[in-house]
């Protein structure tokens, strides 16, 4: 936990120049409020008080005269105000003067006080506008920088990461848990410190005055501390059932409204209400009970203050009562407002605590995402690749998710440069899994994989994924113009020429041209504005634009009319030209050509040649092929 704060707290510095500024603010804001406290002294005892001393200072510049005056003679046989280090060397200098205003005129002395109150208060509330809008500032930058942190880390982890996680569990994190971080962390903790310092000046101030006093005062300290820690543990413990909860429920949203055509295509509307309905209850209990011990706060620094209050104004009383103590009515006025003023900010830090409390769960989330390493990562001597020249080779390859069995088995394979070589064989033969593996989204379990004689883990990432275009199975694109998807396949900037080029190969052109913006037409959500053929397209596009040597192509199961699947064939066809092509086939008829097709079957290659020695060598390949081409008997 420490690990994790200290992090934040480095973010924050990366700010500093705020974090300076609104220190100085807060502290200025913390002085001014003890100093107007500090002037119901003279307040009380001078203005409001019988007197039959002599009335010398009738004008605010006599006024001003006596206590210059005053403060020069202290400094003469002091040396400087800045070496005063107890009350006894104050003394003298309060001595003199009261002594002024002593013999000030009380009506003269009343605008005096009540001017100076206005001007302390207004300083006071420049300096309170100051730090906020300071402290602001860092809390906004230090949750930008947050989230900048935490998406890239989302950005470059592992496909493995993303399979085993639920994204309605990365929105909360990245949104919920960054902002309760913002809210309940970041604010809370100025907030308190904040806090702490008029704590720190009023009780200066009150110990000043009255130190036995002071000290009794503080006599519940200990037990309301032990109540908030209590408070501040429930709180924490019930925050990370409710975030927990969240993820659940964001998760189910984000993938039921995402399928909605299956949902209302098996009546399923009534069964996902009463899901989301017990998930939403459940998210609720936690949520009220956590709100229950919060509401304890307030009762609980409310019974704190009025308890403290009665002890002072008892013990208090007496004192001015008594004529043996020297202890005016001014300075028990001062006093009570102290103490009274100390209880606000105990309120606000038991309350920040509480909220801390809670932050910290959310700390620790966002944490896990933010100290996660990907598995796929570059080696410090790792090359540039920059062409493909040879071949690719797949040598004793194997590879299993975490523990479980083998998903790939001992795989040996060459393909030369320019050959189009395709992957047949049932669900889950492991031919998907094949072309990730080259591509880099998993790393081998066991084996390697070669290009032009080097391992791909000694290669540049980008430099690797750059000589590969891929077309994958589920046209996915995004909520963009016609041109940004197309130009989303290439890192380098690229022109309007090749972005049309690239279309033009792809067949994409014939139904671009017709759109009213053409090639700025912005796609809707999953691109829902074109038709299945047309999403392919554009797909083929992108994979083609940076003019990558290496093509994968993951043939999507047929879910086209005749029409649209000879432009899709044909627009297959066009890209594939001149360029090594791996294909994962679900349909024969569209690789009986290959140079070589490649037959797998439970992880393992159980067949590859060209389709007229399959036929003669591959029963596996022999029965797919009769199922295909075949009627059944």
């Amino acid at each position: 936990m420490r690990k994790n704060v200290i992090r934040i707290l480095k973010i924050m510095l990366n700010h500093w120049g705020y974090l300076a500024s609104g220190l100085f603010f807060m502290l200025g804001f913390a002085i001014f409020s003890g100093t107007s406290v500090s002037l119901a002294i003279p307040l009380m005892d001078n203005v409001f008080k019988t007197s039959s001393e002599v009335i010398i200072h009738k004008t605010v510049a006599s006024f001003f005269d006596g206590t210059q005056s005053a403060i020069a003679q202290f400094v003469s046989s002091h040396g400087s105000l800045f070496r005063i280090t107890s009350k006894e060397a104050l003394e003298p200098l309060l001595n003199n003067l009261n002594e002024v205003m002593k013999h000030t005129d009380p009506h003269l002395l009343l605008w005096i006080i009540s001017g100076t109150l206005i001007l302390i208060v207004i300083l006071k509330n420049i300096f309170f506008y100051g730090q906020r809008v300071l402290f602001a500032n860092l809390r906004g930058r230090t949750i930008k920088d947050i989230r900048d942190l935490m998406y890239k880390k989302y950005l470059f982890q592992s496909l493995a990461f993303f399979n085993e996680n639920k994204v309605g569990d990365s929105l909360v994190r990245m949104v919920s848990d960054v902002q309760i971080i913002g809210n309940f962390f970041v604010n809370s903790l100025f907030n308190s410190l904040r806090e702490l310092l008029l704590i720190i000046i009023f009780a200066w101030i009150a110990l000043f005055l009255n130190p036995k006093l002071f000290l009794i005062s503080l006599i519940l300290l200990p037990i309301f501390s032990i109540l908030v820690h209590f408070l501040g543990n429930k709180i924490k413990k019930y925050s990370k059932r409710i975030q927990q909860q969240s993820s659940s429920m964001f998760s189910v949203i984000e993938e039921k409204l995402n399928s909605m055509r299956i949902v209302k295509a098996f009546s399923r509307e009534q069964y996902e209400r009463e899901k989301f309905a017990e998930i939403n209850n459940k998210h609720f209990k936690f949520w009220l009970k956590s709100r229950i011990y919060h509401a304890f706060n307030v009762p609980l620094s409310e019974f704190n203050s009025v308890i403290t209050g009665v002890i002072v104004l008892l013990i208090g009383g007496y004192q001015i009562l008594d004529p043996n103590i020297n202890f005016s009515f001014g300075s028990f006025i001062a006093f009570m407002l102290a103490i009274f003023s100390m209880l606000h900010p105990m309120k606000a830090i038991t309350k920040a605590y509480a909220n801390i409390r809670k932050a910290l769960v959310s700390l620790e989330r966002i944490s896990e995402i933010l100290n996660r390493e990907s598995e796929i990562s570059e080696s410090s001597s790792s090359v540039e690749k920059l062409s493909f020249n040879n071949n690719i080779e797949y040598s004793s390859v194997s590879f299993a998710y975490n523990d479980s069995a083998k998903v790939l088995n001992n795989i040996n394979m060459k393909i030369n440069k320019g050959e189009r070589v395709a992957l047949v064989g049932g669900s889950g033969s492991g031919k998907t899994t094949l072309v990730n593996l080259l591509e880099r989204m998993y790393d081998p379990t066991d084996g390697e994989i070669l290009i032009d004689g080097l391992n791909i883990k000694d290669y540049k990432l980008n430099d690797l994924r750059n000589l590969l275009g891929t077309v994958t199975q589920e046209s996915i694109l995004f909520s963009e113009t016609i041109s940004n998807n197309i130009s989303y396949g290439t890192l380098k900037e690229i022109s309007d020429d090749e972005i049309m080029l690239a279309a033009r190969i792809a067949y994409a052109d014939e139904f671009i041209d017709s759109l009213p913006d053409r090639y700025n037409t912005l796609l809707h959500t999953r691109a829902s504005n074109l038709s299945g053929g047309q999403k392919q397209r554009l797909c083929i596009a992108r994979a083609i634009v940076a003019d990558p040597p290496i093509l994968i192509f993951a043939e999507a199961p047929s879910a086209l009319d005749t029409e649209a699947e000879m432009k899709v064939q044909k627009a297959i066809e066009q890209a594939t030209k001149n360029r090594t092509v791996i294909v994962i086939a679900h349909r024969l008829s569209t690789i009986l050509s290959s140079d070589k097709i490649v037959v797998m079957d439970g992880g393992e290659i159980v067949g590859m040649g060209k389709h007229e020695e399959l036929l003669e060598t591959c029963a596996r390949y022999k029965i797919l092929y009769d199922l295909q081409f075949n009627d059944p008997e």
